[in-house]
Parts: structure tokens; C-alpha cells; sequence
């Protein structure tokens, strides 16, 4: 049995991950955009993200 610290512990990892993934995200979102100076929208459709990253990440770019 994982004692609550293992747990906390991973979870903080996977929390990370997910953290890093999303500034990726939004670091090639904006490098394609200003490379081919397309829009948001655009950007996303040739790149393929899902709906519920793309709602993620949009709230970066719209702060």
C-alpha cells in the first residue's frame, strides 16, 4: 500500500507534466502564429489540438 506522501508526491509529478505540456502547447501555438502570422483558430486546426486543449489554452491568449 503507497503511504500519502508517495501519493502527494505523485501527483505533484503528473501535475508538472501536464503543466509543462501545456506551455508547449502554447509555445508552438504562438511560434506558428507569428511564423505564418495566422490566427489562434488557424493555428490549432493545422496542428491538430483537441477541443478541450484548445478551451485550455485559449484562456492564455485571451489574458
Amino acid at each position: 500500500m503507497c503511504n500519502l506522501g508517495e501519493m502527494i508526491a505523485r501527483e505533484n509529478i503528473e501535475k508538472g507534466l501536464v503543466q509543462g505540456q501545456k506551455k508547449k502547447n502554447i509555445e508552438l501555438i504562438t511560434n506558428l502564429m507569428n511564423s505564418l502570422s495566422i490566427s489562434f483558430s488557424k493555428a490549432v486546426e493545422l496542428l491538430k489540438v483537441s477541443k478541450d486543449k484548445v478551451l485550455e489554452i485559449e484562456k492564455y491568449f485571451k489574458s
